[in-house]
């Protein structure tokens, strides 16, 4: 499989997947859900696993990490601060919350990874 078939069945995989996942919230069943993104998940690592092309390079993964790390960033700020103001204000005190205990935790994973990948050599 090339790499534009391959796209074209990532986002057929993807169309039911949102297709299920919308049809098992209407109906309130949350398992579906969850069985969808699976399956579908794992339909699409095996089809990638038959693109004999090369996906990704240096660079790709390069940006990829660097995207990822301020998307990180702007998140864990944004919802400290979105958190810690809607707690402070007494105002969607749930809201607030879940946000601050959101950015917690990925500090937490953070520190985890962080500590876990500079004892392991990357290469």
């Amino acid at each position: 499989m090339d790499r534009k078939k391959f796209a074209i069945y990532a986002a057929l995989v993807c169309a039911i997947m949102g297709a299920v996942v919308g049809y098992g919230v209407s109906k309130g069943n949350a398992l579906l859900p969850a069985i969808a993104f699976i399956i579908g998940t794992v339909l699409i690592a095996l089809g990638k696993r038959g693109v004999k092309e090369v996906m990704e390079d240096e660079r790709t993964e390069r940006i990829g990490e660097k995207a990822s790390r301020r998307t990180y960033q702007v998140f864990v700020i944004g919802a400290a601060l979105i958190g810690t103001t809607l707690v402070a204000l007494n105002k969607h005190t749930e809201v607030g919350y879940t946000l601050a205990f959101s950015a917690c935790a990925l500090l937490l994973l953070y520190i985890i990874f962080y500590g876990y990948y500079s004892r392991k050599n990357l290469e």
